[in-house]
């Protein structure tokens, strides 16, 4: 396969998992934050505009309030997110305030894509965002957005919702930071031989057949991150799957290295 050339990409959206910035034991995976927001920095120097979509606001919480796991009472989440929200975007701010980094938060419901007032007032305030050289900092709005609604107004996994936004906001490309560095042909936590694929035009049958487990703390995994590349794909847009371990592989990969898993036509 060609070299690829991320040149044209001037506007990325960038979506990291709960899995990313909160480790198995509940810790919150700050030197792993530390290089993620160096690398978005480092992208914003490159003079391209980044949006950068967020899980983790239960899962800070849960670490915050010294919880085992994630609670299953629907009202207990919706404190959680509340609560965790708040800290996550503190973390954030004063990471991102290091290297003088303008941010802004946007909260999200699926009622915005389906309402085209709301959708206009959200894709404005985030053109003044990029037009001001912030970063817009995405997440669901949790604590209104509930799965008890029948998803009427959830996305159920921020990659449908960072897919979503890609599409809206016209992005050239959607970023997802996994806890895997690329889809394989088999699963590689239990086989050796597993390869990484490295492009994928189309999704199929056999291609969701690759996709199993689930992050324990948050609510995607490979499966909606197949869904999310599918829909992009059948919008004409294209979307890289790379490790959130080692987030600099962003820029790796926006230089031509063939690394993770691109999807695109």
């Amino acid at each position: 396969m060609a070299q690829n050339n991320f040149d044209n990409w001037r506007r990325i959206v960038v979506k990291v998992g709960t899995s990313t910035i909160v480790l198995k034991n509940g810790q919150i995976n700050l030197p792993v934050i530390g290089q993620l927001v160096q690398t978005l920095c480092a992208l914003r120097n490159q003079d391209r505009e980044v949006i950068f979509v967020s899980s983790g606001a239960i899962g800070v919480a849960i670490h915050q309030l010294s919880f085992k796991k994630r609670p299953s009472k629907i009202s207990q989440q919706q404190a959680l997110a509340a609560i965790g929200q708040a800290d996550l975007m503190a973390i954030y701010n004063q990471t991102f305030s290091f290297y003088h980094q303008l941010t802004g938060q946007i909260l999200l419901t699926y009622d915005v894509f389906d309402n085209s007032k709301m959708l206009e007032n959200m894709l404005n305030a985030l053109g003044e965002l990029l037009a001001l050289q912030a970063i817009p900092i995405i997440n669901e709005n949790d604590v209104i957005a509930v799965d008890e609604m029948d998803h009427q107004h959830s996305f159920g996994d921020n990659d449908r919702l960072a897919a979503m936004v890609t599409k809206a906001v016209d992005a050239d490309g959607l970023i997802i930071l996994s806890d895997v560095d690329a889809l394989y042909d088999k699963n590689p936590y239990e086989f050796n031989e597993a390869s990484p694929i490295r492009r994928i035009q189309a999704i199929t049958d056999q291609t969701l057949n690759l996709a199993s487990g689930k992050s324990d703390l948050g609510k995607g995994g490979m499966l909606t991150k197949l869904k999310a590349a599918e829909y992009l794909l059948e919008n004409d847009k294209q979307m890289l799957l790379l490790s959130g371990s080692q987030p600099d592989a962003i820029l790796q990969a926006l230089a031509g290295k063939e690394i993770g898993t691109l999807f695109s036509k």
